[in-house]
């Protein structure tokens, strides 16, 4: 089965356009790959980029970014291009390539609270998120190599930079490392198991915007002011963090990510940020499967806030058809246990042969329980799509998504897309 790739996001708000966060290349059994890069062409049919191409390229994108409304934004992305250019050693390196993806849809979107309406829409991210990066590694020979990835997240509809409006420049990744025999160990901004683990088990990967298990798990939909109603707290990326990944013996892959956090050396909140995330993953012919751990402190003004969460999912492709599964339980502790938080979300889906593309359901429910009156009890989402590839790059998709809070009723939200994905 030719790769499929996910991509996703962290948000911050209750619509479609807030913020949209990685891309992973997926093979036909669910595992990630993280040997290839996001969205290249397999080893037979990958081109490397020569520097006049590169330098042509690059000198567009500068042009671009200059000419955007966000001047800090487009300062950073001017002298990070301008550096790349003006260094032709960047490009002679072993393994330097340009790459990405642009996703956009068109679509409406209909909300009933805090006022009933609805609105249509051009958005980045229907089904991927959109990014440019550069990447590119150097063999010491016997299999060993440093390596390096800076990307950055773009918004298509709108030409700025970022998931969201003072975004991390290069939120997706940014680290150096090294990879061998002994596995990959990277430093700088690292994305977590956990969130690779969450978009594996799902037929719509890491859609922020119709991927039910995703958005139970990364989007918030607050339902009163200053209540978050995260399913899992912390980026989907980590900061001023550790990243191994081991190599696979017979299917077995563990992977882990250790994050300094805020780097305090003093006060409450000293260890604020702090967090530890790992993954432990199988997966040989039909079935794959996966269990995520997440530990994160949330300190705020020596509140002790801290969560814990884990994940299990699997996946079995039978042909024509793959079914997915996965549990997920969080729980939220505070030094005054009134505003402790216990979560649990289940999510069942498949993906079905359609011709030459894919019919895709999904389905996620959240049972949540605390003490606040206000906050819902529970949510319930729903989505029905279809992905029709048009090349080995791009491809065309259509899905409808529903949304809502219970126990009490909160915001019920409808989106509907029509989109297009290129990969280059």
């Amino acid at each position: 089965m030719r790769p499929i790739v996910a991509v996703g996001d962290i948000r911050t708000g209750a619509g479609p356009k807030s913020d949209i966060r990685s891309a992973w290349t997926v093979d036909g059994s669910g595992r990630i790959d993280e040997n290839q890069r996001v969205n290249r062409l397999p080893v037979s049919g990958r081109r490397h980029v020569k520097m006049p191409l590169v330098r042509r390229l690059l000198q567009g994108l500068s042009r671009s970014c200059r000419r955007g409304p966000a001047p800090y934004g487009g300062m950073v992305a001017s002298l990070f291009v301008a550096g790349l250019v003006a260094s032709p050693a960047a490009v002679r390196a072993d393994g330097v390539q340009l790459y990405g993806q642009a996703d956009v849809f068109m679509g409406v979107e209909s909300n009933t609270s805090p006022a009933r309406g609805y609105k249509w829409l051009v958005d980045s991210g229907g089904m991927s998120t959109s990014y440019i990066g550069v990447s590119g590694s150097e063999s010491f020979g016997n299999g060993t190599r440093a390596v390096f990835a800076i990307e950055s997240f773009l918004r298509p509809d709108t030409g700025a930079s970022g998931r969201f409006t003072g975004d991390t420049f290069f939120a997706r990744d940014a680290y150096v490392g090294l990879s061998g025999p002994f596995g990959r160990l990277t430093l700088g901004r690292n994305t977590t198991p956990f969130f690779l683990t969450t978009l594996m088990h799902n037929p719509f990967g890491d859609s922020f915007t119709v991927s039910p298990m995703i958005t139970h798990t990364f989007r918030d939909v607050p339902t009163i002011p200053g209540v978050s109603n995260l399913g899992v707290k912390g980026d989907t990326g980590f900061s001023n963090s550790i990243r191994y990944v081991s190599p696979s013996f017979s299917g077995l892959k563990a992977d882990i990510v250790y994050s300094a956090g805020q780097e305090r050396d003093s006060g409450v909140d000293r260890k604020a940020g702090r967090a530890i995330d790992g993954a432990l993953s199988y997966g040989r012919g039909p079935v794959s499967m996966a269990l995520a751990y997440r530990n994160i402190n949330l300190s705020t003004a020596g509140d002790g806030h801290k969560q814990e969460a884990w994940q299990i999912g699997g996946s079995f492709d039978i042909s024509v058809v793959k079914l997915q599964a996965q549990y997920q339980q969080s729980a939220e502790r505070f030094n005054n246990s009134a505003s402790d938080v216990d979560r649990k979300t289940y999510q069942l889906g498949a993906s079905i042969e359609a011709g030459t593309g894919k019919l895709l359901f999904s389905y996620a429910l959240s049972n949540i329980s605390d003490t606040r009156a206000a906050t819902s009890g529970k949510r319930e989402s729903v989505s029905f799509g279809y992905l029709l590839p048009l090349s080995k790059r791009t491809d065309v998709y259509s899905a409808a998504y529903h949304d809502a809070l219970k126990n009490p009723t909160g915001n019920t939200q409808t989106v509907g897309t029509l989109g297009l994905r290129h990969r280059f």
